[in-house]
């Protein structure tokens, strides 16, 4: 299956983290930046999370050809769940988009989990109470075991088998619940599904004035973006091919649904542009001012103009601290492209946070 495009459908972005404790107030900012539930796709700077339910091999497929942030040495890939952190970011997306019933007769309900990327490689052949569960068997797409971490429910794996239209089927797949308790699956069950996510930056989507916008990539631990090159733009221009829609022709050059927030400021100095960690702003190739800018108009506002905004078309213009709401782009902060899986982005277990809570079954019916 081909991954829709997005431009009609509203997408929620959540924002992480970047290293050592996870802290309980970061949640508190994902969920502002999320808004209220409803949207059809949701991301931390790790995982994009689809709420459309479909059977394994299509999620696979889906995030084989959902490349958006990978690099050209990637392959999409369903998301490899490899530490605490990004089990929490997943079971949190979970219930962003589906909320978690009660009662035993729902605990298997197709909305109440959600696919991942682990699978069973090798003895595939089916349930067996002498089985012993072997790490090696299963594997990440990146080819790694679950060794160093795993959230399996209580007696799974339980490597049941099935019969459907004349075929039998194997657990070979991998899901998590609201809890982030991991459960072994047949290909056939339908599901939400997340893939990988290796982007530089993520969008908020509630308009905000470029301040407000400031605080809350900062609350939910990121920054306002940075570009420093033109490989960062375009990936910039592509996200907003991907996630909003397209321009408004009808709509002022200068409406606010054609612009969004990023770092760059000349309060300090007029004239003296630089990004929120100091470095001065640098125009490299494909930079472009919208027509006379920066111009540092009054004429809306008894403010100056002095911080940075966006065009969707990716034109730079000068705009107002307080005087308008724009979406913004906040910044992940991956080391770089080949470090950025687990260490970066989402929710966590931080001081204060429920914690998962022990799962005692022998398996679905």
């Amino acid at each position: 299956m081909t991954i829709r495009p997005l431009l009609l459908i509203p997408l929620l972005l959540l924002a992480g983290v970047t290293q050592g404790e996870i802290k309980v107030d970061h949640l508190h900012a994902l969920r502002r930046l999320a808004g209220e539930a409803g949207s059809d796709v949701y991301a931390t700077c790790n995982i994009i999370f689809f709420k459309e339910q479909v059977d394994y091999d299509t999620a696979d497929e889906s995030c084989r050809e959902f490349k958006f942030g990978m690099g050209y040495s990637y392959t999409g890939t369903l998301a490899t769940v490899n530490d605490q952190q990004k089990n929490m970011e997943l079971r949190t997306l979970l219930g962003l988009a589906y909320e978690k019933k009660s009662g035993k007769g729902n605990r298997w309900k197709s909305d109440q989990w959600v696919w991942a990327g682990l699978r069973k490689t090798r003895n595939n052949y089916g349930f067996s109470y002498t089985k012993v569960y072997n790490t090696e068997d299963w594997e990440w797409a990146d080819g790694k075991h679950p060794a160093e971490f795993e959230s399996w429910m209580t007696n799974q794996p339980d490597q049941r088998k099935s019969k459907k239209s004349g075929t039998w089927y194997y657990q070979n797949q991998m899901r998590i619940n609201h809890d982030g308790a991991w459960d072994d699956t047949f290909t056939y069950k339908t599901h939400p599904y997340a893939c990988d996510y290796r982007g530089k930056f993520i969008l908020g989507m509630t308009p905000k004035s470029w301040h407000n916008a400031e605080l809350e990539c900062m609350r939910a631990g990121l920054t306002l973006a940075k570009l420093e090159d033109g490989d960062d733009l375009n990936e910039l221009k592509r996200l907003f091919t991907w996630f909003l829609p397209p321009v408004n022709q009808s709509e002022p050059k200068y409406d606010s649904d054609n612009w969004l927030w990023i770092g760059g400021t000349d309060n300090s100095t007029e004239g003296t542009w630089h990004w929120l960690d100091g470095t001065p702003i640098e125009e490299f190739n494909g930079w472009k001012w919208a027509n006379n800018m920066p111009d540092d108009a009054e004429f809306r506002s008894s403010e100056g103009q002095d911080v940075l905004a966006v065009s969707l078309w990716g034109a730079f213009d000068d705009s107002y601290r307080h005087g308008l709401k724009r979406r913004f782009v906040c910044m992940c902060n991956h080391d770089n492209e080949d470090e950025t899986a687990g260490e970066v982005g989402g929710v966590g277990t931080g001081s204060g946070m429920e914690t998962s809570e022990e799962i005692t079954t022998t398996g679905e019916t």
